[in-house]
């Protein structure tokens, strides 16, 4: 039975601390223990502000993250090390990966002190810049490494290698490289395929690629992924840039190899056993 519970609310999307703190009486009523701290939601520049692991208290058994997906994502990623599971609770808009709504939290909240959920383990990935064959940034994505172009309308032009072989050229307006927790975002929207959230496979799809033959692929997880920037005469200046779950931009040169493999590191995510992936998924798609 979880009783040490930590709420991280996204400011952005619960300004007066109204909603954390319904979330809080409803925990506390049932005997549970509470600690609260607050992160920054997206600024202008559409980054979010940091969730720091020294503010979980040490004891803790559940993280309940309240906000949208992207604030999942963001608590996520920040307190990954510390392997405690997390769940979202859903105060934003479609909310794909948050497994709770804030009108039912009570009853869905009860599930849980009854023990009645289980702990999925979802694959996470890695990846690293790689400049004239130094490493200039590591980072890792829960959903996705995104290659995208900044300010111009003009493709970008990549070669795509798979385990140190070539597997295509691309004229496109981006690369996708997600996890199957990452396929219902913006992967999906490109039109690639879902993937059940467990599955150990990386997801890649190019974005409105100029080519009639492009298709999403999917690879094993054991897979290394080298995504090689190229420039052609008529891109002119073409900035081009990498995302890790879309909270940073990293302006790339030409020649700049991004490598991307499955983590070492887990996400810990928390699900009721009321509705399964494809019910839930269903009811998001409808």
């Amino acid at each position: 039975m979880m009783k040490q519970i930590a709420l991280v609310t996204n400011s952005t999307k619960d300004p007066t601390g109204e909603l954390t703190g319904r979330i809080r009486q409803i925990i506390e009523a049932s005997q549970g223990e509470v600690t609260a701290c607050l992160f920054k939601g997206k600024d202008s520049s559409g980054l979010y502000g940091r969730v720091e692991p020294e503010s979980i208290p040490e004891g803790t058994e559940l993280i309940i993250s309240l906000g949208g997906d992207g604030s999942f994502l963001h608590t996520a990623k920040d307190l990954v090390d510390l392997r405690i599971p997390i769940v979202g609770v859903n105060i934003g808009t479609l909310g794909y990966l948050t497994e709770m709504d804030l009108d039912g939290f009570a009853e869905e909240f009860r599930h849980i002190r009854q023990g009645e959920y289980h702990i999925e383990e979802r694959m996470i990935l890695e990846g690293r810049i790689l400049r004239n064959g130094e490493e200039l940034i590591r980072d890792i994505a829960v959903n996705d490494i995104v290659l995208n172009r900044l300010g111009s309308m003009k493709i970008i032009n990549f070669d795509v290698m798979i385990n140190s072989r070539f597997l295509n050229s691309y004229s496109a307006d981006g690369y996708i490289i997600c996890t199957p927790t990452g396929s219902t975002g913006y992967n999906l929207s490109a039109g690639g395929p879902v993937a059940h959230p467990v599955s150990e496979v990386i997801i890649t799809t190019p974005v409105c690629e100029h080519s009639l033959n492009s298709r999403s692929v999917v690879f094993s997880a054991d897979a290394q992924i080298d995504v090689i920037v190229r420039e052609k005469e008529e891109e002119g200046n073409q900035i081009k840039a990498i995302s890790f779950d879309g909270n940073n931009e990293i302006v790339l040169e030409n020649e700049d190899v991004v490598r991307v493999v499955k983590s070492d590191k887990k996400l810990l995510n928390l699900r009721l056993d009321k509705m399964s992936f494809v019910e839930h998924l269903g009811r998001k798609m409808r």
